[in-house]
């Protein structure tokens, strides 16, 4: 194949790259997240680490990262940051959520509606209804763990249909 001169691939690659648009979308639905939850000291990753501990009771440092489809450094930083506040806690067996983190998790759920329903505004019902759709073909492909896996049984609380 020929090569590109410089400037024609960075076109490309600016009109093309799926990556690229992902990760845009990935930051801003981030974004919007977080800026709710900040007001409770904890970010969307965090968020979902307390939703698949309080599912899953003590789970493994590397079941979290395997779950959740999370590099080793996001997990081990977010873990550090969640011990550190007290919502979760070592055991013989892994980790799990702590009384405190308990109770932070129930008392974000109205920040977190709000976060869900400025989403479903910002994306309609059609961006909505295409994660649904990728998010269901990856699940096909295999790429989360097996059927039964508690990423599975979350899946649910992450988005409501429009």
């Amino acid at each position: 194949m020929k090569q590109m001169p410089p400037t024609q691939l960075a076109r490309k690659l600016a009109d093309e790259c799926i990556a690229f648009r992902v990760r845009v979308l990935n930051r801003v639905v981030t974004n919007l997240y977080d800026a709710v939850l900040k007001t409770f000291g904890i970010t969307v990753n965090q968020t979902t680490i307390l939703a698949m501990l309080t599912l899953a009771g003590e789970v493994a440092p590397g079941e979290i990262g395997r779950e959740l489809v999370m590099e080793k450094s996001t997990v081990s930083r977010n873990l550090e940051r969640m011990r550190n506040n007290g919502w979760i806690e070592n055991t013989a067996h892994g980790i799990r959520v702590t009384a405190a983190g308990q109770e932070l998790f129930s008392s974000l759920h109205p920040a977190w509606e709000k976060a869900q329903t400025d989403a479903e505004e910002l994306l309609g019902e059609a961006g909505i209804g295409a994660i649904l759709g990728l998010h269901q073909t990856l699940r096909g492909a295999r790429i989360f763990s097996q059927p039964c896996c508690i990423y599975n049984r979350m899946r649910s609380h992450h988005f409501r249909k429009p």
